[in-house]
């Protein structure tokens, strides 16, 4: 079994309010876990307007798989607008 656990913490512009950052942030999460399948949750910068960070846990019976996923979620979240990815970390066993 391969796992990997993603943090994303994301600029967002244009918002206005706490909510419409949830609005966003729900919404951004729910695609994103229907679209593959994952654990996603927004894990820090709750009460910022700015800026949000999100935790994804991928796994997989192939590190391929996961390796795909994760790169794939990365580049759904660089092309989303309005938000940009500013820090990545990344964990793998």
């Amino acid at each position: 079994m391969h796992v990997a656990v993603v943090s994303f913490k994301l600029r967002l512009f244009g918002i206005n309010s706490l909510k419409e950052k949830r609005s966003l942030i729900k919404k951004l999460i729910n695609e994103l876990r229907t679209k593959y399948n994952i654990s996603i949750s927004e894990v820090g910068m709750c009460d910022s307007k700015g800026w949000a960070e999100i935790g994804i846990a991928v796994v997989n019976s192939a590190k391929e798989v996961v390796d795909s996923t994760v790169e794939q979620i990365s580049n759904a979240l660089e092309s989303t607008y309005g938000l940009e990815i500013v820090e990545f970390e990344r964990e793998g066993w």
